[in-house]
């Protein structure tokens, strides 16, 4: 086996090592910018829901004592 012979045997391999592992840096970049992009849109949505929930609880409570004061003046309990 000449030198040339071993070097290529060796390098070839090692080309793809690096190659597969350059790809799956760029894969895994990639993947973690996609999955913060959704993070920051769930938490967006989460702070909307949250706003919405809390007019809500508003609207139920306002409810709530209207209903305690009728109940007040009309004796009925």
């Amino acid at each position: 086996m000449t030198d040339l012979q071993l070097y290529i045997l060796v390098a070839i391999p090692l080309v793809g090592i690096l190659a597969n592992t350059g790809l799956f840096v760029h894969l895994n970049t990639s993947m973690n910018a996609r999955f913060a992009a959704m993070d920051a849109r769930i938490d967006h949505l989460t702070e909307r829901l949250e706003a919405k929930f809390d007019v809500l609880t508003g609207k139920v409570i306002e409810i709530d004592n209207r209903l305690t004061r009728l109940e007040e003046r009309s004796g009925i309990r």
